[in-house]
């Protein structure tokens, strides 16, 4: 996968958009790649009580700062989220950009990938949350996922070529300063191997 590939779909290049930015390396990549590509698009994030809220919401400031998006931030209370998969949670995100969308025909933008073994990151995933946006919107909705069949390391080589200041970004989920151990952080090391 490179920056020339056609990763978004050339219908939906014209269609506002939101990109879902958690200020993690694949949300950047998005959104590194909707700006060179010229894509309408606004950057939504979700505090959901998750325990990497602090940095989470401070990489995705500051990501759509660098790439000229304005940011928008949800906020929910009561709710609590330790390391680990989170059942869901991309559902629940597509969903509430779905609630705030203040236009009637719209393209949501989820920067998930291959090989992690989360059912939320599944093509059947897409399809069964496109479905429910079919329904909820009568089809002017959609939801595009353009790193859905891209590895990990796909996704860093294309975040490398289009410069994505990495060091804005952040990837442990234990909230603090990088455990080293989460999946994240492996990730990460991964990253961080390759330069």
């Amino acid at each position: 996968m490179n920056r020339n590939d056609q990763l978004f779909d050339p219908a939906l290049l014209d269609v506002e958009g939101v990109i879902l930015l958690s200020g993690g390396v694949d949300s950047a990549a998005l959104a590194a790649l909707a700006k060179e590509q010229g894509l309408l698009a606004t950057a939504l994030f979700v505090g959901y009580g998750q325990a990497a809220y602090a940095a989470e919401r401070a990489s995705s400031c500051a990501v759509a700062e660098r790439y000229d998006l304005a940011w928008r931030e949800v906020q929910l209370g009561g709710l609590r989220f330790g390391q680990g998969e989170i059942r869901g949670r991309n559902a629940f995100f597509v969903h509430l950009a779905l609630l705030t969308l203040q236009v009637p025909s719209c393209v949501v933008y989820l920067g998930v990938h291959a090989g992690t073994g989360y059912r939320d990151c599944s093509p059947e995933f897409i399809e069964l949350i496109q479905s429910s946006l079919d329904f909820h919107t009568g089809g002017q909705v959609r939801l595009a996922a353009p790193f859905l069949e891209a590895q990990k390391a796909d996704v860093y080589a294309l975040a490398e070529s289009l410069n994505v200041p990495f060091e804005l970004t952040y990837s442990c989920e234990a909230g603090s300063t990088p455990c080293g151990a989460c999946a994240s952080c492996r990730d990460r090391a991964m990253l961080n191997a390759r330069a």
